[in-house]
């Protein structure tokens, strides 16, 4: 078992408790077009890695796009970015093999969206996405979810879209702090503190997740293997340990015409994996003993001109994980233990020019280098790849009118692989795996203003997703040099339309549909085979969202998604792609008293999927959760949290073989200067 870190949560508590308190700044914020804004006060977003780069108003985008403040995080007790997320029209997480939930946007697999912290991207090397489930919420101030139609200037590899954690930057003293504990005495906690002196700030998290192991449903039955041994026997789930620790650090200083900051952040985890429940599946018995990851961020901005303004980011993120495979169920006969020593680095760069009231022009530079060392085994050889991925991209905004905006942009996306060494396979397949590729992107985007709170937009752009590592070498020592072949870019002609207005002060609502027309996509029918190019794949949907807030303490939100995604290999007819669910609903209500109590209840419907186990399809049952919280909060700042989550005890899946967690009940204690 995993070991718990049992000082931390009574440091966490002395702070929480015994922190000195001041002056509350009661002013509220929150208006929004969806579903992912709050009510109540949100600490100060720091914004030197946003797309924005000249005066107030950012670049226009669609309507479907969502901000997560940390407060509704804080209250529904959200440990993490996949947790955080899943709630949003168009989300949906699943959880399989390696206990790594999976962000899906729209359908889309989240290998194929841009994870940004700050503006710089967050992707390990290897598999082009990261482990979002590790990344806590220590400091973070929000999350912005952009779904399709990314502007050109993220760069490459956003063919779903952006998920853009924003820190906090402090505008005076703060101090926020969470601890929560559930009835297995799992706990999680977080804290962070930051102040400023004129125009020096500086800004202080750290966090802790320990668990010995999550509950499942009542409702789940013993399985056993094909030689009649216990796979799972319900009650705590077997082998689902978890601890982690994180800290972080900002400093920063401005002035009239310019701003430096510089950000660190340290992840240091390990973690137990549950082998499948599904007797006719891969049984593997692993552990995460190792799972860290440390960056760095230098990011400055300098007004060049009143009409000028110029950002740059320098990043640099190390990941380093351990995986061990065991003989059985013991975890003590060691098979293998593969160790992965990645890092990126890199820059990007925005430069804004506002010629005059009508027209802006922005441009953007995005480079990183990847490199990813493997050893399979102990005393084995390390592999090495390297590789580059950059983007010039250039974006214009015209106002022709009062209420009309266009927008228009352009990129040239290169990525150049560096060196492959110690690889097993045949040299020309590796050689036709690794080739250069470069290929445009762009971008339209059109929004009207009905009136102040009402807005039409609609756009069409292309975008571009290179193959990654895994893609790219996975599995290619068991198939011969004529199997394997070149593997194509994914490129996907996007069109959407919507709108979204507040048609009282209290309502917001919005609907938007959406069409991807994707192709060469990346994919294999089964876990063994290897990546190949599809020949087409369609996603289509409709998201539909709303939220009323009255004066008489009442609240409710709605978000809805129907989609459909289907694709097809060169002669084969088309098949659904795996785990996109037909319908997602997401419905909430609830009421907050005069006295400081407030009530809330919820309800998460998933559809039916399909995943592929094998080549044959196997349909994922829909299922329902429901949820209630109760919460108070004092007037000194002090807040307290009983939840429930899955609170009929439902017995359900997100791929075949791996439960989700039953009945979980949680307190928490909360404290906001």
């Amino acid at each position: 078992m995993i070991p718990r870190f049992r000082l931390l949560p009574v440091l966490l508590t002395i702070l929480l408790l015994g922190f000195p308190t001041y002056a509350e700044d009661s002013s509220e914020s929150g208006d929004s077009g969806e579903p992912g804004k709050s009510e109540s006060e949100s600490p100060p977003v720091y914004d030197m890695g946003n797309i924005v780069v000249v005066g107030e108003a950012p670049p226009v985008e669609t309507v479907s796009s969502t901000v997560i403040p940390i407060e509704e995080c804080d209250t529904k007790l959200k440990e993490d970015v996949t947790q955080a997320v899943r709630e949003a029209p168009g989300m949906y997480v699943t959880t399989g093999s390696k206990n790594q939930p999976r962000i899906m946007m729209r359908g889309l697999a989240q290998e194929r969206a841009l994870v940004l912290y700050d503006g710089v991207p967050i992707q390990a090397p290897y598999y082009s996405d990261v482990d979002a489930s590790e990344i806590p919420l220590d400091n973070t101030a929000q999350i912005q979810i952009v779904r399709g139609n990314a502007s050109v200037l993220y760069g490459p590899n956003a063919l779903a879209g952006v998920i853009n954690l924003s820190s906090v930057k402090p505008d005076d003293r703060l101090f926020r702090a969470l601890l929560s504990v559930d009835q297995e005495a799992n706990t999680f906690g977080r804290v962070a503190y930051g102040d400023r002196a004129g125009g020096l700030y500086y800004q202080l998290s750290a966090g802790f997740r320990n668990s010995d192991g999550w509950r499942m449903s009542d409702d789940f039955h013993t399985t056993y293997d094909e030689d009649g041994n216990v796979l799972e026997d319900g009650g705590i789930r077997n082998h689902s340990a978890f601890s982690q620790w994180s800290a972080g650090a900002k400093i920063g200083r401005e002035w009239d015409d310019g701003e430096i900051s510089l950000t660190a952040s340290y992840i240091d985890s390990e973690k137990d994996l549950p082998t499948t429940t599904d007797p006719e599946g891969s049984i593997r018995y692993w552990d995460f003993p190792t799972w860290r990851m440390y960056s760095t961020i230098l990011a400055g901005r300098a007004e060049l001109s009143e009409d000028l303004d110029f950002r740059a980011n320098l990043f640099y993120h190390n990941y380093d994980n351990v995986l061990r495979n065991y003989r059985d169920s013991t975890y003590t006969d060691l098979r293998w233990e593969s160790t992965y020593d990645d890092y990126s680095t890199g820059v990007n760069a925005r430069l804004g020019w506002t010629a005059c009231d009508q027209f802006t022009l922005r441009t953007a530079f995005n480079g990183v280098l990847d490199d990813h060392k493997t050893q399979s085994d102990i005393g084995d050889p390390w592999e090495h790849y390297t590789a580059k991925t950059w983007s010039l991209a250039t974006e214009g905004e015209i106002v022709p009118a009062e209420d009309l905006t266009l927008q228009a942009g352009i990129a040239y996306e290169v990525y150049n692989f560096g060196s492959v060494d110690s690889v097993v396979g045949d040299a020309s397949a590796i050689a036709r795996r690794t080739r250069d590729v470069n290929d445009l992107a762009y971008g339209i985007l059109a929004e009207y203003k009905l009136a102040d709170t009402h807005r039409l937009t609609a756009a069409i752009s292309q975008k571009n997703r290179f193959p990654n590592m895994s893609q790219l070498f996975g599995n290619i020592e068991e198939f011969t040099a004529d199997q394997i072949g070149t593997l194509e870019s994914e490129q996907a002609l996007e069109y959407s339309a919507g709108w979204a207005g507040s048609p009282s002060k209290s309502v917001n609502a919005g609907i938007t549909a959406y069409y991807y027309d994707v192709t060469n996509m990346i994919e294999r029918p089964n876990r063994d085979a290897l990546y190949d190019n599809i020949d087409h794949a369609d996603f289509l949907g409709a998201e539909l969202w709303g939220e009323v807030n009255l004066e008489s303490g009442f609240s409710g939100r709605l978000a809805y998604t129907h989609q459909s995604a289907e694709g097809s290999m060169t002669g084969a007819g088309d098949s659904d792609l795996p785990f996109v669910p037909d319908d997602l609903l997401q419905l909430t209500a609830g009421y907050r008293f005069s006295f400081g109590t407030s009530v809330t209840a919820g309800i998460q419907y998933t559809g039916e999927a399909t995943e592929y186990p094998d080549e044959a399809p196997v349909t994922i049952p829909c299922y329902a959760l429901f949820d209630l919280s109760v919460a108070h909060d004092f007037s000194n700042g002090l807040g307290l949290i009983l939840r429930g989550d899955n609170l009929l005890d439902k017995d359900y899946y997100t791929e075949v073989g791996y439960p989700q967690p039953g009945r979980t009940i949680r307190l928490a204690i909360r404290y906001t200067l």
